[in-house]
């Protein structure tokens, strides 16, 4: 359900975060429905959820992760906005997330490998 800040939720009362704009963008673009003016605000939102860090987290001002930054940034991608996030970053947060010993994708800071 599309939320006034740009946000969707999976239910109605639901919580806002980015998994659940990822999920209504995959589907609006497997059914070929038309992404404006039901996804205008989303970018924006999507955004606001990028880290000083570079990643993504579920909500703007939580820590990034590495599931929120796949929906946040594969929804940005989607509805034809990369470069509205700052690309630099992302790929600096993200190539530090490859752990050279472990083998494995860290999906967030001080994390163990998830492989």
């Amino acid at each position: 359900m599309r939320q006034p800040s740009g946000a969707f939720t999976m239910c109605e009362d639901g919580e806002e975060d980015t998994r659940a704009v990822y999920c209504a963008v995959a589907v609006a673009t497997l059914l070929d429905i038309p992404l404006s003016p039901l996804f205008d605000l989303a970018p924006d939102w999507l955004s606001d959820c990028q880290t000083y860090e570079g990643g993504f987290g579920a909500i703007p001002g939580a820590e990034a992760h590495g599931g929120y930054t796949y929906c946040s940034f594969t929804a940005l991608y989607l509805l034809n906005k990369p470069t509205q996030c700052r690309l630099n970053d992302l790929c600096r947060w993200l190539s530090f997330r490859q752990m050279r010993y472990e083998g494995g994708f860290q999906v967030g800071i001080a994390r163990t490998t998830d492989r």
